[in-house]
């Protein structure tokens, strides 16, 4: 079940949280399915959704991810775990964790790097048909 807002936090609407990212109403809507263990807005007594700073800078986080990085939503997630944690935890299994953690970040940067050539590729291709 979801929070209860808190009177005394500064809580925005999903129309002012649109207002201060520019992310869809729509777009914040599918992100809170997509990434729930990120975005959690508290609800007001009316059931409508609210979002405290934290969780608007969280919505940014991933805009910037998303749109800006290229990252798909899995590889955004990934990317926000440690995040999240603030900082991993040792365990007996640290050095598979590490591991996996690289191997995760080492396909982020190959999937970012493959979606900047075929961006640059297709820009090529624009300029050539206009050119001629």
């Amino acid at each position: 079940m979801a929070k209860t807002a808190n009177v005394s936090d500064t809580l925005y609407s999903i129309s002012q949280v649109n207002a201060l990212t520019g992310v869809p109403k729509s777009t914040i809507r599918f992100w809170e399915k997509e990434f729930s263990d990120f975005l959690n807005p508290l609800r007001s007594e009316g059931n409508q959704r609210r979002y405290d700073r934290e969780t608007v800078e969280t919505i940014q986080k991933i805009d910037q991810l998303v749109n800006d990085e290229g990252y798909t939503l899995e590889g955004a997630r990934r990317k926000l775990k440690p995040l999240a944690t603030n900082s991993a935890v040792e365990s007996p299994d640290g050095e598979e964790a590490k591991l996996n953690e690289l191997a995760d970040t080492m396909s982020d940067y190959l999937l970012q790097k493959l979606f900047e050539r075929v961006k640059s590729e297709e820009t090529r291709r624009t300029n050539f048909q206009i050119k001629q």
